[in-house]
């Protein structure tokens, strides 16, 4: 197992954080009537980590945050949803940025997670429930998927961007 330094460590803390606070906030606010469908918008955390520091630290950071987020929010009958959706999503994207970036932009592979996202989150909630009518909201979700997978994509490049920016002065 990789050894992590002091500053790696405060460094996933510090994403940990952001993501659980973005996490958090978002719980709060009611974006469909669609069950489970939000903006993910803690996946802006996940895609950066991506780019940044790889797939691997990128799952690490998305399991912590979720699996924080659910037991803080709602209690742990949300960390299957939340703890699966965020680590199979950080996956696919995580796979898709390795073997398809730059042919699929920073917003697709966002779009990717989100997708993924949400057909996870189904299929706990099959395992769960055990009725196969759960994936009657699978349209719904994947047009949502593609809404907040846009959104997040568009505000990780727009933080990519300025931060390659920043590093080039």
């Amino acid at each position: 197992m990789k050894r992590y330094k002091a500053k790696n460590i405060a460094i996933m803390a510090v994403f940990v954080a952001v993501g659980f606070v973005l996490q958090y906030a978002e719980s709060r606010i009611l974006i469909s009537n669609i069950p489970g469908a939000k903006l993910g918008l803690a996946n802006v955390v996940s895609i950066i980590n991506i780019f940044m520091f790889g797939g691997k630290n990128a799952i690490i950071i998305a399991s912590l945050r979720a699996t924080l987020a659910s037991v803080v929010s709602a209690g742990a009958v949300t960390l299957p949803y939340s703890l699966c959706g965020a680590f199979f999503s950080t996956l696919a994207m995580s796979i898709a940025k390795k073997y398809f970036y730059p042919k699929i932009s920073i917003i697709g592979i966002s779009i990717i997670g989100a997708s993924v996202h949400n057909i996870i989150q189904l299929a706990v909630a099959f395992f769960q429930y055990g009725s196969a009518y759960i994936f009657s909201y699978l349209s719904g979700l994947l047009i949502m998927a593609l809404v907040s997978g846009t959104i997040t994509g568009y505000a990780a490049k727009t933080f990519a961007d300025r931060a390659l920016k920043e590093n080039i002065k």
